[in-house]
């Protein structure tokens, strides 16, 4: 006779490996945490009873809060289906006292094998986290970084995406788009992509992938000058003056794109192989492979004559000359296409 005695299984908990709980209080000010905690459960409930092991309420047309009576009313139905039931009711901040004791008593009540899951984006309705906590549930909080916290935070959520973030560039990305985590979020989902698993990105990357697309990139002019086409270069050039910008402010983003393209190009032509290429020009995979793409068009030489006239224009830059600035510009882009 075996001395094995079976024990009774685990029940996972909402998106993770542990014991399920009757009951999770979700609630902060980080969007963002509370949105993937909110996918991590459905994915959950789904794997768990199918596709209708999660039932959500939510504020009629995105207003107000969901209906806890009918909340209330469902968690104390029986269900027909196999497996354990998943309630969710998001943005219950807004709850009154009335709908707040109709939710506890239904949940001190709720049938076994059922969890409930409360969001607050906010402020938490007074009583919620006491019945929750009275039947073994659970409070988790995703509070939003502020100030001196924010850099840090998308350099950390940059890491768990796989790639590099210096805090130069998450500091750039704040400046450029603001605080709205949601909003960073996505640009870092954006940003993993191009990277590639490993990789990084600074600020100088940043200047050409969110930029605003109602302005003209310094990077574009770079592009624009691999390409040779002298009348885009001109009118390049002349939508970033418009802009504001001067020959010392684009000179660095130009000539440093056009010593990339003459580095590769020469590299390529002594039988280099484009994807190991591509891992070594020390920028993210788009950008490099948007370059080596470009230079079909181009030679080794027309390059290495791009790339002195805009050491040239960096020196005048520095007060190597007396020409107006504009014409200094316009100069050096003539000369680099040639």
């Amino acid at each position: 006779m075996s001395g094995r005695v079976d024990q009774p299984p685990r029940r996972r908990g909402i998106g993770e490996n542990v014991g399920v709980k009757p009951a999770y209080l979700i609630h902060g000010s980080d969007s963002a945490k509370i949105d993937q905690a909110r996918a991590r459960l459905r994915q959950r409930a789904e794997a768990e009873s199918g596709a209708g092991g999660l039932e959500v309420f939510e504020p009629a047309d995105g207003k107000g809060s969901p209906d806890a009576d009918a909340l209330a009313a469902s968690i104390g139905s029986l269900s027909l289906m196999p497996g354990r039931r998943y309630l969710l009711a998001d943005r219950i901040e807004k709850w009154g006292k009335n709908q707040t004791a109709t939710v506890a008593e239904a949940i001190r009540e709720a049938p076994d094998e059922t969890t409930v899951v409360l969001i607050a984006r906010g402020k938490v309705p007074a009583g919620i986290a006491e019945a929750v906590k009275k039947v073994g549930g659970e409070t988790l909080a995703y509070e939003a970084p502020e100030g001196a916290r924010l850099p840090v935070y998308l350099v950390e959520s940059a890491a768990a995406r796989d790639f590099e973030l210096t805090p130069e560039a998450a500091r750039y990305m704040i400046a450029r788009m603001g605080e709205s985590l949601p909003r960073l979020g996505a640009e870092l989902d954006r940003l993993a992509l191009w990277a590639g698993a490993g990789g990084s990105v600074d600020v100088e990357d940043l200047q050409e992938m969110v930029a605003d697309t109602s302005e003209t990139s310094n990077f574009a002019l770079g592009d624009a000058v691999i390409s040779g086409d002298r009348k885009e270069v001109i009118a390049v050039a002349e939508r970033l003056l418009a802009q504001g910008a001067t020959a010392g402010s684009t000179v660095y983003t130009t000539s440093t794109s056009v010593r990339r393209a003459h580095k590769a190009l020469v590299r390529l032509e002594a039988g280099e192989d484009p994807a190991r290429l591509e891992r070594e020009l020390g920028v993210p995979p788009f950008v490099a492979r948007r370059l080596i793409n470009s230079l079909s068009g181009t030679t080794v030489e027309a390059m290495r004559e791009a790339a002195i006239a805009l050491a040239e224009l960096e020196v005048w830059t520095r007060g190597g000359a007396e020409y107006p600035d504009e014409l200094a510009l316009d100069l050096a882009l003539l000369a680099a296409t040639e």
